[in-house]
């Protein structure tokens, strides 16, 4: 920013309505504020949360597995379908040329 940009910035301010803006006159902003009792259920919150979340680790871990031995299980299932449906398509045929045999004797 050039100088005279500066210059122009600074001369555009309103010193009234920043310092209304610096020390918040217009509502009631406390909340906003560190200490505030909004900031400390904030931050107990936030602690419990951390909390939570460390004491599920564990369970996590463990949900990992139990997810893993799931797919390893929808795994097996979509085999064992394939080859019924494998296996059924090969019976049907078995059973037409069967049909086929007896039409024709």
């Amino acid at each position: 920013m050039t100088d005279d940009a500066w210059a122009n910035f600074i001369a555009s301010i309103d010193p009234v309505a920043l310092e209304q803006e610096r020390m918040r006159v217009h509502g009631n902003l406390d909340h906003e504020r560190p200490g505030s009792r909004q900031d400390h259920e904030m931050r107990q919150a936030h602690n419990w949360l951390k909390q939570q979340r460390r004491d599920r680790e564990p369970l996590e871990a463990d949900g990992i597995e139990a997810r893993v031995h799931r797919l390893q299980l929808a795994d097996a299932d979509r085999t064992i379908n394939a080859h019924i449906t494998e296996h059924d398509r090969q019976l049907e045929a078995d059973i037409a040329a069967y049909r086929a045999r007896k039409a024709a004797a």
